[in-house]
């Protein structure tokens, strides 16, 4: 075979023999496993907000003044000694007793006065028995009967000094009444004048006396609202007869700490459990909304005067400006702004 024909041939042999290695270079890729599709990160979704709510309910809001009050009545005496003291013999009370009119509470010492009394009441008896045998003798001596007139006369004025000393000494009761305070003096122990040593009180006619903490727990209470009092497990009810307001300013001013955080409630008639003194729970009911809404207090934002609360609506959070009515100690009454089912987020 000519040599120019084997080369041809050499140059096609050898371009099958390439074409047969990259053929079976590349079909072998087909036994490697296949790679799976690189997956896209999930998309995530938000997380639920955790806040603590209150729903929008509708029905009745009562407005109050709750406390404990003591009985005290319209007519006491503070009773002391308006002149002189002296030392304490005894106080013949305790306090919660009940006393007649004209009974003896205190008395102070006198010494030997009693004594000296009956003496002289003695003497004025001789007297006037001396006066009666010159009026009745034969030859009554004129001069000498009137001489015994004056010195009559003048037992009987030292007898009534003496009289006034010993009732001065003494203290009794004015009315019928309850003892509300007795002194813890001592007896020998020193009494000055005007020192209170017992008061006295009408049981007859009792009020209650409420004292806030602050004169701003009383401030929506006005003359005449209903309050209802619980005495001995007894609801009774009553009406405030006197406020802040209704005491005169100069009486105001003598005690602004006391009457200016103080309501007195009166009774038409009371059952026999009230007693002076005795501590029993009130309520003034100040403000009340029936079907109305209502929110719990927590909820209700404040800021430069406006009132707003947060709504809380598809986990979504806004805010929304309210108007508001009562407000007691725990809720608040809404007139404008939310409706009932509303759900608003607690502070």
């Amino acid at each position: 075979m000519p040599i120019k024909k084997k080369k041809i041939l050499y140059k096609r042999y050898a371009f099958i023999w390439l074409a047969i290695v990259f053929g079976t270079i590349l079909g072998g890729c087909s036994f490697l496993p296949k790679e799976e599709p690189v997956l896209a990160p999930p998309l995530s979704e938000p997380p639920e907000l955790d806040y603590e709510t209150a729903v929008v309910t509708r029905g009745e809001l009562v407005k109050s003044v709750n406390g404990a009050g003591t009985f005290v009545s319209d007519k006491q005496h503070d009773l002391f000694y308006s002149n002189d003291g002296g030392r304490l013999e005894e106080v013949y009370v305790t306090r919660g007793d009940t006393v007649k009119k004209g009974q003896l509470l205190v008395k102070l010492q006198t010494g030997n006065l009693e004594f000296d009394i009956s003496q002289v009441e003695l003497d004025l008896k001789k007297a006037e028995l001396r006066l009666k045998q010159m009026r009745e003798s034969e030859h009554p001596d004129k001069v000498g009967i009137e001489i015994a007139k004056l010195d009559i006369q003048g037992i009987k004025n030292r007898l009534n000094l003496m009289y006034d000393q010993l009732a001065a000494s003494k203290i009794t009761s004015p009315i019928d009444g309850t003892v509300n305070f007795a002194t813890d003096i001592q007896q020998g122990q020193y009494v000055g004048a005007y020192q209170v040593l017992v008061q006295v009180a009408d049981i007859k006619n009792l009020h209650l006396q409420y004292s806030a903490i602050s004169p701003a727990d009383v401030v929506d209470v006005k003359t005449g609202m209903e309050a209802t009092v619980e005495v001995n497990g007894e609801k009774i009810t009553g009406k405030v007869i006197q406020t802040p307001i209704d005491i005169p300013s100069d009486i105001f001013q003598q005690n602004p700490d006391h009457y200016g955080k103080t309501v007195v409630i009166g009774f038409d008639e009371l059952p026999e459990a009230a007693t002076v003194g005795s501590v029993n729970r009130m309520e003034i009911i100040t403000a009340k909304e029936e079907d109305t809404l209502i929110i719990p207090k927590s909820t209700l934002r404040t800021s430069n005067g406006r009132n707003y609360v947060q709504v809380l609506k598809d986990n979504t959070k806004r805010e929304v400006d309210i108007e508001v009515g009562i407000i007691s100690g725990t809720e608040v009454e809404v007139l404008k702004g939310l409706e009932e089912g509303d759900v608003v987020i607690i502070k």
